[in-house]
């Protein structure tokens, strides 16, 4: 089965040589053209916040499967000094609240006049669906500020010219850029708060997020902490006033699955089976997520075993999790990232697997 998984692995599922070239062309061209000039020049709250993205996504994982490249280019902001931001524990696991303690300087800022009503509401929290509003402003007013000729867009690169739009999904505001027939890249600008460790809760530590506790001290260089404008699932609007930030710990999660050398592309072949087998409610970052957990419990030296050894493992171990219908958040164990899909297809994933399994040694026998 070893070199059947490497071929397959090289013919259908990595990328080539040249579309990494092609695609880290146009993905620097977003930043530098789009973000760091167009969204800046249109917004001075913006320049003013803005501090750094970060690549996020399956591509930049590694982890990256089909025709269709997907970045995360997290907009990383600062709120600005003098707002005194608190962070408080929300009532959802894996979700945070920020509230501005000072806000008696914003009437005199000439940058920062309109904060208050653009991000907080009337208990002065930072609200989701405020931001997400205003970054999907910025966004298309830098958009607007792209060439166009007949209607179109197009986004001016190293190697070549190529026509893009924008579409609004969820916490980001998503760039589809047109490259070549079915090769599309698509690009997730997405809103995030980056703070440093002095600002972690304190009533956080040490658990349940013991086990990024380690991970916040000054003597690391992975001391920062994302929160993203995306709300918790299945709660009513009503009961969330907008305040439920996510917590993302994208760069600790990076340097965790780093470095382990048959990792990644067992995920990958794991991906093209869940997409083969139809697994649509089963998100990339709920893969990546067994995975981080399989780093937790296996040493460095299982992952230099053979492909196959490791995939079967990845596989088990999928199924493991899918049968007992629970994928942990790994940062916070008392979140289960599939508790919203119901029980039946969680089952009916878990069973056509084992319906596979079964046809195939019945078919070894005959």
């Amino acid at each position: 089965m070893e070199n059947i998984l490497h071929k397959v692995s090289r013919r259908f599922i990595s990328p080539s040589e040249e579309d990494i070239h092609r695609n880290n062309e146009i993905f620097e061209s977003v930043i530098n053209v789009l973000v760091l000039e167009n969204m800046q020049s249109v917004d001075p709250v913006f320049a003013s916040m803005f501090k750094r993205v970060f690549y996020g996504g399956s591509y930049c994982d590694g982890l990256h499967v089909g025709r269709t490249y997907d970045y995360d280019l997290n907009l990383l902001l600062v709120t600005p000094q003098d707002a005194s931001p608190n962070l408080q524990q929300s009532t959802f696991p894996s979700h945070i609240q920020l509230q501005v303690k000072n806000t008696s300087w914003l009437r005199t800022s000439p940058v920062y006049s309109n904060f208050k009503q653009t991000f907080l509401d009337d208990d002065d929290y930072l609200i989701t669906d405020k931001a997400l509003t205003w970054i999907k402003s910025i966004v298309q007013k830098g958009f607007h500020l792209l060439p166009c000729t007949g209607g179109r867009h197009y986004l001016s690169t190293e190697v070549g010219e190529f026509p893009v739009y924008f579409s609004e999904s969820g916490p980001a505001v998503t760039l589809h850029i047109d490259v070549d027939g079915d090769y599309r890249i698509d690009v997730d600008l997405i809103i995030c708060f980056v703070f440093t460790e002095d600002k972690w809760p304190p009533r956080f530590s040490p658990n349940p997020y013991s086990k990024i506790i380690s991970w916040m001290g000054p003597t690391t260089n992975l001391n920062e902490f994302f929160i993203v404008a995306k709300k918790p699932k299945d709660v009513p609007d009503y009961y969330l006033h907008g305040r439920h930030w996510r917590l993302s710990f994208q760069e600790q999660e990076r340097e965790l699955i780093a470095d382990k050398r048959k990792l990644m592309a067992a995920g990958r072949l794991l991906k093209k089976m869940r997409n083969k087998e139809q697994h649509n409610k089963i998100a990339s970052y709920y893969i990546k997520t067994v995975i981080l957990f399989m780093v937790k419990q296996r040493s460095d030296a299982f992952w230099k075993q053979p492909l196959s050894t490791v995939l079967l493992d990845v596989l088990e171990t999928y199924t493991k999790y899918i049968r007992d219908k629970k994928i942990p958040y790994y940062w916070n164990e008392e979140y289960n990232l599939i508790g919203h899909i119901d029980d039946r297809t969680l089952t009916n994933f878990a069973d056509r697997r084992v319906y596979h399994q079964g046809y195939q040694n019945k078919s070894r026998q005959t």
